[in-house]
């Protein structure tokens, strides 16, 4: 299955423009940073959300980026054809890893690689169009699927980046500093300070940490007889 599979004859009905949303054509930054995020730092080693492609649907059904009777047909073809599901689940990372790569670039304020814009840009292929459809009140604007499915989310969710990155606040991106996380994250505090993507958990633990290392440098200093100076804590840009 890819770019040039033919439209699905039993394709759901056209949807309503007022759902456009709830399918995932309007897809928010925060669905794009979630996405990005399914590879992450855990305990010091990388974990990847996407161990298998059935993985990698359920999270794109999950959030309306492919209708449930889509996701069906994907996981029977898989089931048919562990082929289909890896060349998928290889796409899916491919395009994860080209957007992280556009967000470091915007965070580090260096030019994207070529890579990553082109492996971007071939995602951003719309697999869906619009129509007219009844409405209670008239006609509304619906939209109807083309090709496959996991193209179609992959497209909405690029699109999403791309607006931001060309149109939004690029400058409020960040990578949270924490080396036991580095999750992709939007700064939204009124400083625009935010270094961690949680204050709770990352920041703190960082704050333990220095405090920690503080503490030993101290104590190494009193043990060679250098007097003991006070511990002050930081002060951490609120969120």
């Amino acid at each position: 299955m890819g770019p040039d599979t033919p439209p699905q004859p039993d394709s759901p009905p056209p949807t309503a423009d007022h759902d456009l949303h709830q399918h995932g054509h309007t897809t928010l930054m925060e669905e794009c940073l979630a996405f990005v995020n399914t590879s992450h730092v855990s305990r010091g080693r990388m974990v990847d959300d996407f161990s298998s492609p059935e993985d990698a649907v359920a999270w794109f059904s999950r959030r309306s980026l492919i209708h449930a009777d889509a996701r069906d047909r994907l996981l029977a073809a898989y089931a048919a054809d562990p082929s289909l599901g890896t060349a998928e689940l290889a796409l899916v990372r491919r395009v994860r890893d080209g957007i992280r790569g556009l967000f470091e670039a915007a965070v580090t304020g260096r030019p994207p690689a070529a890579a990553d814009l082109g492996t971007v840009n071939r995602a951003l292929r719309t697999q869906f169009v619009y129509v007219l459809v009844p409405a209670p009140d008239g006609i509304s604007l619906g939209h109807r699927h083309l090709g496959d499915p996991v193209d179609g989310a992959l497209a909405r969710i690029a699109e999403g980046v791309a607006r931001e990155l060309s149109q939004g606040t690029p400058e409020r991106l960040r990578i949270c500093e924490s080396a036991e996380c580095r999750e992709v994250f939007m700064d939204r505090s009124r400083t625009g300070r935010r270094r961690w993507c949680d204050m709770a958990t990352c920041g703190n633990r960082a704050k333990a940490a220095r405090h920690r290392a503080r503490r030993r440098a101290s104590d190494a200093e009193t043990a060679r007889g250098i007097p003991r100076e006070p511990i002050l804590a930081s002060i951490e840009p609120s969120a």
